[in-house]
Order: structure tokens, then sequence, then C-alpha cells
């Protein structure tokens, strides 16, 4: 399914004589958010929540609408989200997940953690890292290391009011089994796009484990009784530790939409893919968002090369900035997110920047 998702988002470099056409099917995706939404938001009311099965959520980030393929180029990600958590639930491997839920990100002993909405995810991602020339066979020293990513991760949210929790554990791999050379290789020779011809210089296999923690506190929290544009403000803070990547982060994160509802969506920690959907909406709501970040990195695997083996790296930025911005539609039964993302310079003597186009589609169960 991963491999049939990047090969659909791929097959727009075919048409390189028509580039004009990838932009405008994203352009498409984002008027079709503000169609959508503008055919119900003066109409929606809020309803009683349908029964929660929790949702499938498929990502995918790119460079290919900028015309790029180079640093970190391609990410997909399929995530499955848990109903919210109770004890009163039949599932034991949800009650465990709830009890689990409890013991990291704390309450659930008295009536003020009533109003916290908890929730889990399991996901599956898979990125990829390469340097600016595809077509040098031998290893560029001035340039980023080919890697690629491949982990498994557990992440737990707990939505409140004030404050929103997130943490999560990623267990994975970095390297040839990451499968990322071998899938990339195989996109390009299929559609005859530029040989990406340096992955024998990939950074070698290592196991990754990584563990982060995310508070964000709402400043200026959303009116659930009021249906027109309003605002919602947050700041945060975060950590993240393993042999992956060791930073610290704060953010601050705006909202401007119709219809807003509280506790449906936060940022976390995770390496990828870090815009968390959670929960079923009651009503439509069409919003733009803009997130601004900024990192302390100590370690960077990706770029500094194998913890435990030789390998080629680079020497990193201890500060970096992260710029992000889209447009969200979400309903009862289905939610797109559309975003932009743009970097600052990560290691000394890049060259090029790293901006991406971001896509996220949820559905509930």
């Amino acid at each position: 399914m991963r491999v049939a998702a990047v090969t659909w988002l791929f097959r727009a470099k075919v048409v390189n004589s028509k580039g004009l056409r990838t932009h405008l099917v994203f352009l498409a995706l984002f008027g079709l958010c503000f169609t959508l939404g503008a055919a119900t938001l003066s109409y929606s009311q809020p309803r009683p929540p349908a029964k929660d099965r929790g949702s499938l959520v498929f990502s995918l980030e790119n460079d290919v609408w900028l015309k790029q393929d180079e640093g970190y180029t391609n990410g997909v990600q399929l995530m499955w989200v848990t109903p919210e958590l109770s004890q009163d639930t039949r599932s034991p491997f949800l009650r465990r997940l709830e009890r689990l839920n409890q013991k990291l990100l704390g309450g659930g002993e008295n009536d003020r953690d009533v109003a916290f909405k908890r929730r889990a995810s399991l996901s599956l991602v898979q990125g990829m890292f390469t340097p600016d020339n595809l077509t040098e066979t031998h290893l560029i020293p001035d340039d980023r290391p080919y890697a690629g990513l491949l982990y498994a991760a557990l992440g737990l949210v707990k939505l409140g009011p004030a404050h929103q929790d997130s943490a999560g554990l990623a267990l994975g791999v970095v390297g040839p089994l990451s499968l990322a050379g071998t899938i990339q290789r195989w996109l390009h020779k299929t559609y005859g796009w530029t040989y990406p011809a340096g992955w024998e210089n990939q950074l070698k296999n290592e196991p990754v484990l990584e563990l982060w923690f995310n508070r964000l506190w709402i400043l200026v929290p959303p009116r659930v009784s009021v249906h027109g544009l309003q605002p919602v403000v947050k700041v945060g803070v975060g950590a993240q530790a393993g042999n992956l990547l060791i930073a610290s982060s704060a953010g601050l994160d705006l909202k401007l939409g119709f219809n807003l509802e509280p506790q449906l969506d936060t940022f976390t920690g995770a390496p990828l893919f870090n815009h968390f959907l959670a929960g079923r909406a009651t009503r439509t709501s069409v919003y733009v968002f803009a997130r601004l970040e900024g990192r302390v990195i100590a370690r960077n695997l990706l770029l500094q090369g194998n913890t435990f083996r030789d390998s080629h790296g680079v020497d990193i930025y201890p500060l970096y900035g992260q710029f992000s911005t889209g447009l969200a539609y979400q309903s009862e039964q289905a939610g797109l997110v559309l975003y932009f993302v743009m970097r600052t310079r990560e290691f000394i003597g890049q060259k090029y920047r790293e901006p991406y186009f971001g896509l996220t589609f949820s559905f509930n169960l």
C-alpha cells in the first residue's frame, strides 16, 4: 500500500513538460476544501457523537510539487488513531493503552481530569533523504549522506481545554533495511526520472529508538458556541532523545477558521509527520494554520552519520528553524490537511533549502 501511494505521487514527475499540471492538482485540492466547507458552514450544527471506532490516517510529504529532489525528499505514513480511551471500553488492549496514557501523561484520579480526552496511535513511517547530486556514484563529502528511515511508533495524547500533552516511542532502522534506496531506485528507473546512483554510499544499518514528549498551552481557545471566524493560539515546548535525534524545541501555533472545535488536533514530537489529527468532529470546520518552531539540536543521525560504525556525515548547525502553513477541512466522517513546510539550513556547507508539500487524509471508522 505504501509503495502504491508513493508511486501515485511520483507519477506527477512524468509530466515534466506539463509541470503546471501538478500545481493545479494541488491548488484544486485546496479549492475543494473551501468548496466543501462553504457549502455546509452556514448550516453546520453540533451533532451527537457517532460511534467512535477510531480513524485511519494516511500522510504523504514530497518535494515533487516544487520540482526538487534533494534533502528530505519523501515521507509516507499510515496511522491508526484509537477511539477515545476509557476504562469502560470492552477492549482489553484499549484499556491497557488508557492506563499507560494515564501513567505517562498523568491525571485520571480526580474530577478535574474529566475534561481531558485521551487517545493513542499506532503508525508505520518511511522517509528518504538524498544529497543534491543524484547522478554522482561516489561519496559526496560536502553534502548529506543518502539515508533511509523506517520505523513503527506508538503515540499517546492527552487533550485538554488548557493544555495538550503528547508522548511517544519509535522503533525502527536506518540503512538498507529501510528499503528506501530500493524503492527510490525502482521508481526512478521505472518512470525515467534522474536515477539516484549513489545509494551504495548510504548510512549503514542501525536500529533506532526514539522517545519524545511535548506540551502545548492553549492561550486563545476556540469557543464552542461560536460558529463564525475565530482564532486559536497555542505555545509549546518539547524534547526528544534517542540515537536518531537528540533535541529540544519551542513552538508557536496559530489557527484561524470557522466552526472550530477544541481537542481535535495537536503537534507532537514524532520524528516525521508531527501534526496529529485526533477525534471525531461533530460539525464541519475549515481553517488555515501556521506553525513556527525552533530547535536546539545535539545529535542528528541522518546528517552526522551512524552512531556505532564509521560512515559519512556532515557537521550540523545547533540551531534549526521550521515554518509550516496550510489549510484543513474536517467533518464528522473525514479530514483533509494540505500544507507547505520551509526549513532553515541544517548543516554547514548546505547549498540548498528543503521546502516540501504535504497531504494528510483521515477517515473515521
